[in-house]
């Protein structure tokens, strides 16, 4: 009995150590090739990518009324990313005479965007100045605008100039609710203003 075992274990090795021949498939006979696109043709730089999504998203404020000359991406983290946002929009928009940093960050829920707010003006701006909710005080030097909603917090820091009801309009155009659980506005070098 040992030996019929010794014997099929010596055949079945002998078959499993033997190589088989790979069967190459050549990836043009699964996808063919079309007229308009051969293989090898220059493939879209993330440069020129970049260039029509900038373009789209200037398209997109001028044509529900701001006024935007040029907009560029920001790529650098704000406090409020810390607090599991979902996804983020970042833009330099400039005008004639004025640039402004938009920043769109939407959250899952408005447990994550409270939280977000509430911590983000607990330690505001690059000095960390603290603010309870209604106070009216100077947390920095050029004018803002911060719209808080249920799942989302849209922050509009200026050089110059913040005006809330051409913000106010823009948001209604591209269809955002007008129930702001949070409106913080403030002027340059003013003090902050609350609406609920």
């Amino acid at each position: 009995m040992l030996r019929i075992i010794s014997i099929i274990s010596i055949v079945l090795t002998f078959f499993a150590c033997t190589k088989q021949k790979e069967e190459v498939i050549d990836l043009h006979d699964i996808i063919a090739e079309s007229d308009n696109y051969k293989e090898g043709d220059t493939i879209v730089s993330d440069e020129k990518m970049e260039d029509d999504s900038t373009q789209m998203v200037l398209t997109d404020f001028q044509e529900n009324g701001i006024e935007v000359t040029s907009v560029s991406f920001i790529d650098k983290s704000m406090f409020p990313e810390r607090f599991g946002v979902e996804s983020s929009k970042k833009y330099q928009l400039n005008f004639e005479g004025d640039t402004i940093r938009f920043y769109n960050w939407r959250y899952k829920d408005s447990v994550k965007t409270i939280n977000a707010f509430f911590n983000w003006i607990d330690n505001f701006g690059k000095k960390g100045k603290s603010i309870f909710i209604g106070e009216e005080k100077n947390l920095q030097v050029n004018p803002f605008l911060l719209f808080v909603s249920d799942t989302s917090m849209i922050f509009i820091d200026a050089k110059k100039n913040a005006s809330k009801k051409e913000w106010v309009n823009y948001f209604k155009s591209k269809g955002y609710s007008s129930d702001w659980n949070y409106i913080l506005q403030q002027s340059k070098h003013g003090k902050v203003r609350w609406e609920q």
